[in-house]
């Protein structure tokens, strides 16, 4: 497999991680899911989903009407069928303003080229004190993000609040879950064979995971 194709295109991750690709499975899928007090109808987004396993889970747990964007023509030929997902990137979403109750953006944050913008466009869907979830990997360090493996473009979580408070959050929960991180790269180390890993979780870098709901003010972003 050649080594451009990232690891959560890579069939190891999914063998590792299950239908999710990331860290934990739905554990914090739920806890955040639950931390919301998402009900059934509520309209949810899941930013960079994957396979879709978040919009599927969603659906089916909670009773939300969840749907999916995710960029990636691979992915999408790989979700379930009949998966409520379109093509789109996330820093321009096909939906109107005031859209969701809730965006979900698990694991994917720091991959976008300009976060900044995603966190905008996030902002412009959901509704009046709707709430943003964030998972993903941090930095800890003061490194600067750059394109690469996960381990590089991870952004320190400081960086991560100040922009999401300067796009029009309050930050309402913030967790850290690294153990889930440091069980998946055992997992693959386990799983390795001999093939390439574009995660980076075994560099030099210092990671964590973090946990993160935000809250939508009033005014715009």
């Amino acid at each position: 497999m050649p080594q451009s194709v990232p690891l959560w295109e890579q069939p190891v991750l999914r063998a590792a991680a299950g239908d999710t690709l990331r860290p934990g499975g739905f554990r914090l899928t739920d806890r955040a899911a639950v931390r919301i007090g998402l009900r059934p109808g509520h309209r949810v987004l899941d930013v960079g989903c994957g396979l879709g396993a978040t919009v599927s889970r969603l659906r089916s747990r909670y009773g939300a009407r969840a749907y999916g964007v995710e960029p990636s023509p691979g992915q999408l030929t790989r979700a379930a069928p009949g998966a409520q997902i379109v093509q789109a990137d996330a820093q321009r979403l096909p939906f109107g303003d005031a859209t969701f109750d809730a965006v979900f953006c698990e694991c994917a944050l720091s991959l976008l080229p300009a976060p900044e913008r995603g966190l905008e466009e996030a902002h412009r869907v959901l509704l009046p004190h709707g709430f943003l979830v964030l998972s993903d990997l941090h930095a800890n360090d003061d490194a600067r993000p750059e394109a690469g493996s996960c381990a590089q473009r991870a952004i320190p979580l400081a960086a991560t609040r100040v922009m999401v408070q300067a796009c029009g959050f309050d930050v309402v929960l913030l967790e850290d879950h690294s153990l889930l991180l440091r069980e998946l790269a055992a997992r693959l180390i386990l799983a390795d064979d001999g093939g390439p890993r574009d995660c980076g979780c075994r560099e030099r870098r210092q990671l964590g995971y973090y946990l993160m709901i935000a809250q939508k003010k009033a005014q715009a972003c």
